[in-house]
């Protein structure tokens, strides 16, 4: 990703500081962001809009990459906003952010079924959705007894990453 959106990713986080602290009285503080023009390498300036949200018991996260844009949500339960900054770096990246858990945009190799498998849950139902050049595929899982939805896309043969995933 562009090393300008990084730098202005950092500059906003500093801004919204106080207001994720003040977030942290109420509840759970979650960045909303949009990033645009982030892989123009070619002079173009990126834009970035970051607001906060709280929630005042739930914790949301999701990464949808998008006709040139990634859309995100990001829990901000750290008010040290260079932690902050690099949790948030690591999960727009699809790193291993989770410490072995699915979190949305983390990325999946292989056979998806038994990636899912694999991590403890038990597949009850896969539909695959085509979307214009790509696919999403739905997963309704257990684990432990409760039930998931979880969303993937598809980003080339064998390679998916997970967009969103709520117990129902």
């Amino acid at each position: 990703m562009n090393p300008r959106i990084r730098r202005e990713l950092a500059r906003k986080l500093e801004l919204a500081r106080d207001e994720i602290e003040d977030g942290l009285r109420y509840g759970v503080p979650h960045l909303v962001g949009e990033i645009r023009n982030a892989y123009d390498d070619n002079g173009g300036s990126p834009d970035l809009s970051l607001s906060v949200v709280v929630f005042e018991k739930a914790r949301h996260s999701f990464v949808i990459r998008e006709d040139g844009g990634t859309f995100f949500m990001y829990p901000a339960e750290n008010s040290n906003h260079r932690r902050l900054f690099f949790s948030l770096w690591r999960f727009l990246d699809g790193k291993n952010h989770s410490g072995g858990r699915f979190e949305p945009g983390m990325h999946i190799r292989g056979i998806l079924r038994s990636a899912v498998q694999r991590a403890g849950f038990e597949v009850l139902w896969i539909n695959v959705r085509p979307a214009g050049r790509g696919e999403y595929i739905d997963v309704w899982a257990t684990k432990d007894g409760v039930r998931y939805n979880m969303l993937f896309e598809k980003i080339s043969s064998g390679e998916y990453v997970l967009l969103e995933i709520e117990k129902v």
